[in-house]
């Protein structure tokens, strides 16, 4: 069993405004659904769980007819109540992957790829090349290629993440979590990933949408 977890705690504190980034609107749409609405015309996935915080559970669960789970404080929380709950509710589950509520051009294709991938895999880890001159304190030359950006999605074999996953930890990307014997995929392949972080994103974001109709129906609804 595949599960999409749609990460929808964070509060926006870096954009600004009353209302939390995921919940803005988009060409329309709240940005929380576009990656909802990707995970449900995935072909692989099964059940689709957003982690949000108690104000927007009962919001979510009305207007996109999926479950919720609690979110946490901090990012590992949520992920951390976000297991617990797949484990109690789901205890088939096979693989699960992470999306984040603000990034909201993950397609389908996306899904269904990364869970295929995890069939050779313990993760498949969306993955950027630095493009910009690195630069590390005290040191005058840092050779890039040796670094790489990680991002959303994050996928996993459910039953390792469980096992290793701790809620204590300050690490900021789910995979650098697992042991380091774990086998681990990149995924460069998802060009345009932008997170929506400041008022601009969302500005940029617009633009994008607008430009590319896979995105949303002529009639402006999602697809």
């Amino acid at each position: 069993m595949n599960i999409v977890m749609v990460l929808s705690g964070g509060s926006g504190l870096r954009f600004g405004g009353s209302v939390p980034k995921q919940y803005m609107q988009l060409c329309g749409s709240d940005v929380v659904s576009y990656p909802v609405n990707a995970a449900k015309r995935s072909k692989k996935c099964a059940h689709i769980i957003v982690a949000a915080h108690d104000p927007y559970m009962e919001y979510i669960r009305e207007k996109y007819k999926v479950e919720c789970c609690r979110g946490g404080n901090t990012h590992s929380e949520t992920v951390y109540h976000a297991l617990t709950f797949v484990k109690k509710n789901y205890p088939n589950c096979s693989n699960i992957l992470f999306a984040d509520s603000v990034r909201p051009f993950l397609t389908a294709d996306i899904i269904d790829e990364y869970f295929t991938k995890l069939k050779d895999a313990d993760a498949v880890i969306t993955a950027q090349h630095i493009t910009d001159s690195l630069g590390k304190k005290g040191v005058q030359f840092v050779d890039r290629s040796s670094y790489y950006l990680i991002q959303k999605p994050e996928a996993f074999r459910f039953d390792l993440l469980y096992k290793v996953f701790d809620c204590r930890s300050e690490k900021t990307a789910i995979v650098q979590q697992l042991p380091p014997e774990a086998k681990i995929e990149l995924y460069y392949g998802m060009q345009h990933n932008l997170k929506i972080t400041y008022p601009e994103d969302l500005h940029l974001a617009e633009v994008m949408v607008s430009q590319n109709k896979k995105y949303i129906k002529p009639q402006g609804g999602l697809l």
